[in-house]
């Protein structure tokens, strides 16, 4: 735990909150065994906010606070997801139209990511999920973004190899949160979260960000 969550203080909680996301996932599907495990993280930026709405560059952190699911497959076109705080989201693969009526919803994030990736060509399949996250909503870490990069992740491990990259599913998140959901957010929220660490990233070019990631130790200078 502590690789993936950096500090003693923050791992030493995980075994529990792992350990009742199982729980709550057998719950919820009967009889359903999980298979697999997903993780996205929140994120900060050091420096550069809003800049990549204007093909811009940033400064950008993923952060020891993230999004799980516990994933299972299904063998028919279903998608069942239970998040933590807003209930059960049902839909199928065969119904990925946009829908005024669910913009702002946790439906719209998505149906959205699953149309973008059915646009993009990849293996779709149905599943079973329970997702709890400990990104604070409305704080500036970006719960929504995690949430799109955690749904286009528990694709990539499920259906695809771990084969989609990171810039894809960040992209896909994007077109999710500003298609489906309605909101007109840059690319820096869910790219930061998809690629994780600290980075450099240049928006010159929206298709094709250039990302660099930053060797730097904090705590060697004194910063957390």
């Amino acid at each position: 735990y502590k690789d993936i969550y950096c500090t003693d203080e923050s791992a030493a909680v995980q075994k529990d909150r792992y350990k009742s996301a199982i729980s709550e996932f057998t719950k919820a599907f009967e009889g359903t065994e999980p298979e697999a495990i997903f993780s996205a993280p929140g994120r900060t930026e050091v420096g550069g906010n809003h800049t990549d709405h204007q093909h811009g560059e940033v400064l950008a952190a993923s952060i020891n606070k993230d999004a799980i699911a516990i994933v299972s497959k299904r063998s028919d076109d279903k998608v069942n997801v239970l998040a933590e705080g807003f209930g059960m989201t049902n839909m199928e693969l065969a119904d990925l139209e946009l829908r005024e009526e669910e913009k702002g919803s946790t439906a719209s994030l998505i149906r959205g990511v699953l149309a973008g990736l059915k646009d993009g060509g990849y293996t779709l399949g149905g599943f079973d999920t329970y997702i709890t996250s400990d990104v604070l909503i409305g704080a500036g870490l970006s719960s929504s973004a995690a949430f799109e990069t955690l749904i286009g992740v528990i694709f990539s491990g499920l259906y695809n190899d771990l084969s989609i990259t990171d810039v894809d599913i960040a992209i896909i998140g994007q077109y999710a949160e500003n298609k489906y959901f309605g909101k007109p957010c840059g690319l820096m929220d869910q790219m930061v979260s998809s690629v994780g660490s600290l980075v450099h990233i240049d928006f010159k070019n929206l298709k094709a960000p250039v990302i660099e990631k930053i060797s730097f130790d904090m705590e060697q200078f004194g910063y957390s």
